[in-house]
């Protein structure tokens, strides 16, 4: 069986990364916490991770990368680099929602929910489904006041969201990873891949459109 080799991108909130992927396996990793600086070390970033993969671009079979929710800059910084790429070799794009990545990162937990900080006391909200181990969302995100989400939800995991939280709430962290992007692809290859990119636009939610709880 031949297993496609994917490079994923993740530039959705503080980390920057990129990996490569064959199959269910990982070829090379380089990851960075880089608030802000994403459009200075991702290109450093990308050299080194096909430098240690011992792989061209001509040997990568698609382009994955975090499509949002998250921050504004970071998700056009990551799909710009994945179009440029994309379009340079003629490579697809596996857009992966953030929130299903995160999820990804704690299957072992199989998350019915997360939230993942968007700004001052923002956070999106998202809902999962899970089949074979793989999760799937369930309806499209959306922005709350963080206590309103938190008084009204149990929820499964956060992501950026500990400098927000009051002490007496808990929550387990799912940290972005390049590396749950590209092996989630590898599992969605085939219902997400686009062969067509300049048609892809990160998904950022109406930032300012706080809904209430149902």
């Amino acid at each position: 069986m031949s297993f496609k080799k994917i490079l994923s991108i993740e530039t959705s909130s503080t980390i920057c990364g990129i990996t490569i992927t064959s199959g269910h396996d990982f070829l090379a990793m380089n990851e960075q916490l880089s608030p802000r600086k994403h459009v200075e070390i991702l290109p450093d970033l990308f050299k080194k991770t096909l430098v240690e993969s011992g792989l061209t671009l001509k040997n990568i079979d698609a382009i994955a990368v975090s499509i949002g929710p998250g921050s504004f800059t970071g998700l056009r910084i990551g799909l710009g680099f994945a179009k440029g790429l994309a379009y340079s070799h003629d490579l697809p794009i596996i857009p992966i929602p953030t929130f299903l990545s995160l999820a990804y990162g704690i299957k072992e937990k199989k998350p019915e929910n997360g939230i993942l900080h968007s700004h001052g006391d923002k956070v999106f909200y998202q809902e999962f489904n899970w089949e074979n181990n793989i999760p799937s969302l369930q309806s499209k995100p959306k922005i709350y006041q963080l206590g309103d989400i938190t008084t009204k939800k149990n929820i499964a995991f956060q992501s950026n969201c500990g400098p927000i939280l009051s002490p007496e709430i808990i929550i387990e962290e799912s940290k972005p990873s390049s590396l749950n992007i590209g092996l989630l692809a590898n599992h969605k290859y085939d219902e997400l891949i686009n062969f067509r990119p300049y048609q892809i636009v990160p998904n950022y939610v109406a930032k300012f459109e706080t809904k209430p709880i149902a």
